[in-house]
């Protein structure tokens, strides 16, 4: 399985702690180290990750450990996260790989045990949406399915389930992409709306307790969550 993660984002919430987000520590490791860790334990072969042009610290402390996948950078300073996620799916993609690829945020914090059933929930959809109850976020994307996990719509929050940062993703998805940037489109919420609309599969898998890390008090929820598990 080949894997992206999103680590562009600059974190504005977590500016407190000093660090860029990458490497805000949870648990003692960086949110960085706990995705990377994640994915080998389930077995990815190869890894892709977006970070800021002033971010290029994160690729020094990422390349200081030994890893047993290949990770190819991508340092670029994108308008959004349509369009980091985006690039990281061009990416992917490469060689005629039609995926499915997992994709993870850098701030979602969950169990690899987690991870591993969510990547082995391959389906025939577009996208699959990891979902979850959402803790404390500011601005949930709330997504309603059917009795087949098929997506049906966005923003209802009568769903009582939002995105939580992990995602199954196929090429197909590239077939609106020039034409989602050409017209302006600024977050991947936008994005997968528009997919829905333009009749593409998405669903939705439920992945258990996971935690956004956007602010100081989520550190300590990750660190929660994680203390059942051992990193080493």
């Amino acid at each position: 399985m080949k894997a992206g993660i999103l680590a562009a984002g600059r974190g504005e919430r977590l500016r407190d702690s000093g660090e860029l987000k990458p490497l805000v520590a949870v648990a003692g490791r960086p949110l960085i180290a706990h995705v990377l860790r994640s994915f080998r334990e389930i077995g990815v072969e190869q890894v892709a990750i977006i970070i800021n042009e002033d971010s290029t610290r994160v690729r020094e402390v990422v390349e200081a450990e030994a890893w047993p996948f290949a990770i190819k950078w991508i340092v670029k300073t994108t308008p959004s996260s349509m369009h980091s996620f985006l690039e990281l799916v061009r990416h992917l993609a490469a060689r005629e790989d039609d995926g499915p690829f997992l994709i993870a945020t850098v701030d979602t914090v969950l169990k690899p045990q987690q991870l591993a059933a969510f990547a082995a929930a391959t389906n025939s959809a577009a996208v699959a949406l990891g979902v979850n109850q959402p803790g404390e976020d500011d601005n949930p994307l709330w997504v309603t399915s059917d009795e087949t996990q098929r997506v049906v719509r966005f923003g209802d929050p009568v769903a009582r389930q939002a995105t939580a940062g992990v995602y199954l993703v196929r090429t197909t998805i590239l077939d609106e992409a020039e034409a989602a940037e050409n017209d302006r489109l600024m977050s991947l919420r936008s994005f997968l709306g528009r997919l829905l609309e333009r009749g593409y599969e998405i669903s939705a898998i439920p992945i258990g307790n996971s935690v956004d890390v956007d602010r100081s008090a989520d550190i300590i929820a990750a660190e929660k969550l994680l203390e059942t598990y051992d990193p080493t």
